[in-house]
């Protein structure tokens, strides 16, 4: 699969961030939009990588990755599927910016 990666700066320091992605994500669950479905999440390596893994299907398209934080970004490193790599871009660019969203 074809990968892809993104990142924000991180000025809210790791514990506020990993704080304001955990509301981020439980809000959009709540809220959830219908195009997104088979939503998972893994916090499970938080506490020692602070690292978050994630997967959905977007209108039918599988995404899936991992969310890193560091002190001073947030790092998206993730998987497409090949029919979806003209959309690469604006995956990216979505990522972003609902990432700038949650830990702002």
């Amino acid at each position: 699969m074809p990968k892809f990666n993104t990142s924000i700066p991180n000025p809210a320091g790791k514990d506020k961030a990993k704080a304001g992605l955990k509301a981020f994500f439980e809000k959009a669950k709540e809220f959830g939009s219908k195009d997104v479905t088979d939503a998972t999440e893994d916090w499970s390596k938080w506490d020692a990588d602070s690292a978050y893994g994630f997967s959905f299907k977007k209108m039918g398209i599988a995404i899936k990755g991992t969310i890193t934080v560091t002190d001073d970004k947030v790092n998206v490193d993730g998987e497409i599927p090949f029919a979806a790599m003209m959309f690469k871009g604006k995956i990216e660019e979505g990522f972003r910016e609902q990432l700038s969203k949650a830990i702002s």
